[in-house]
């Protein structure tokens, strides 16, 4: 018989946001007027407006990503990032949450009659769940009756969930639905009144549906890979010129650059010195300069198409590059790729670039391998142990000599329009032939 929780356990409360300026607070507000809720954390997923401000004035905790990464990564951060074991999830954009409405989800919990709470609403389901997450869950999980499937407002006991497999974007709240599914958990849904979000408009709700779809599909087995997840190098990769080249001569240092290199070519500086001595071009200049000079950048053909059937097959896409980050910010941004690796230059308070880098965890500071101050095969490792990935199941697609380290850590490396690897494609879509 599992064991009753105190009523006085103690909750955290987490809300996912992006650009929630004009909701936030009002959120925040009904959320702490709960005793039981003794935390708010918001995670602000990249905002271009002023959902953080709003929220430290509301008085949560805040936790800022560079960039927009997706529902399921904010997810996956509040659970990291909350003190309490017993976590309640809002949206930050409703317009009509109340203390008695948060009461009715976290309640089961705190009484210990549930391990995982769902609101259900007044609101007609909407198109994605009445067309694809409910007709699905009915013929893959036929015992699981839910109403809302894809509710965002659901209260869970962290310490019964895989929270290191979470997808980063729409597929989540049905993810976690399967988790608690497979895993006997004892799953219960509340009936919370009428509730009002925000509209997506229809290419957000067909974005939002292809996610949905492939998580199920991917959770029940029926899509499965020999490779689970796929590098790419930036420069000349998915994007068709070197960023860097590109930058010196909008902001006139190509003769720096280039006495750097003959250098580096000289043995007498490793390549990281050129990446510390680079990056004080970026002091600042916010993301939307950078932004300015990224858009004469044309991506490589299909880049997009590729990524996105990638993604839509369930393979983990990352980048590893030797740009600067508020370049691969923006290319990332584009391509919808939710993770990179690469040198991160500080932001000041007032969101401008400082110049000055961020530690490494993947510098070569020995230069016993490739002397970058960020070793791609060093990143690709931590990738691979979070995701519990062996070698043979990364794929690496890169241009040059530089890219050798990430050759190294992965079992299928790809030299594009260049025979820098035993496989060399000219195309990106041949990645997909190959994958098939």
């Amino acid at each position: 018989m599992t064991a009753r929780l105190s009523q006085t356990a103690r909750v955290s409360c987490v809300v996912p946001a992006f650009n929630e300026r004009r909701t936030i607070a009002s959120v925040i507000s009904a959320v702490r007027k709960v005793g039981s809720i003794d935390e708010v954390i918001v995670i602000d997923d990249g905002s271009t407006d002023e959902t953080s401000r709003q929220a430290k004035r509301s008085g949560a905790k805040v936790f800022r990503h560079e960039m927009n990464l997706g529902k399921g990564a904010a997810i996956q951060t509040g659970a990291r990032k909350a003190q309490n074991d017993l976590i309640l999830f809002i949206d930050a954009d409703l317009k009509n949450m109340t203390p008695r409405k948060v009461r009715s989800l976290i309640d089961p919990l705190i009484r210990g009659k549930a391990d995982f709470v769902k609101a259900s609403y007044n609101n007609t389901s909407g198109r994605v769940t009445k067309l694809v997450a409910k007709p699905l869950l009915k013929v893959v999980y036929p015992f699981v009756h839910l109403e809302q499937p894809l509710s965002g407002q659901f209260a869970v006991d962290r310490t019964k969930f895989d929270w290191d497999v979470i997808e980063n974007g729409w597929g989540v709240d049905v993810q976690l639905v399967l988790q608690a599914a497979k895993k006997k958990l004892r799953i219960k849904e509340v009936f919370i009144g009428d509730i009002h979000h925000e509209h997506q408009d229809i290419d957000a709700l067909t974005f939002m549906a292809e996610q949905v779809i492939s998580t199920i599909l991917s959770e029940i087995k029926l899509i499965a890979h020999d490779a689970k997840i796929v590098f790419f190098d930036l420069d000349k990769t998915l994007i068709t010129r070197s960023s860097i080249e590109v930058f010196a001569k909008e902001w006139n240092f190509e003769e720096e650059l280039r006495m750097l290199r003959e250098r580096f070519a000289r043995g007498e500086i490793p390549d990281a010195v050129i990446t510390k001595t680079l990056a004080r071009h970026f002091k600042g200049k916010t993301q939307a300069d950078v932004n300015k000079i990224c858009a004469k950048i044309p991506l490589e053909p299909l880049a997009e198409e590729v990524i996105r059937r990638l993604r839509l097959r369930r393979y983990r896409v990352r980048i590893v590059s030797a740009a600067f980050s508020p370049v691969v910010r923006h290319f990332a941004a584009r391509l919808n790729i939710y993770d990179f690796l690469c040198p991160r230059i500080r932001i000041d308070l007032h969101h401008r670039y400082t110049g000055i880098l961020k530690p490494s965890r993947f510098e070569d500071v020995s230069r016993a391998c490739c002397g970058m101050y960020v070793c791609k095969g060093k990143a690709v490792e931590r990738v691979r142990k979070k995701f519990k990935c062996t070698k043979e199941e990364c794929v690496a697609v890169g241009d040059g000599k530089g890219d050798r380290c990430m050759f190294d850590a992965c079992g299928v490396p790809f030299g594009y329009k260049h025979d820098v690897t035993k496989k060399r494609i000219n195309h990106l879509s041949e990645i997909l032939a190959y994958l098939d």
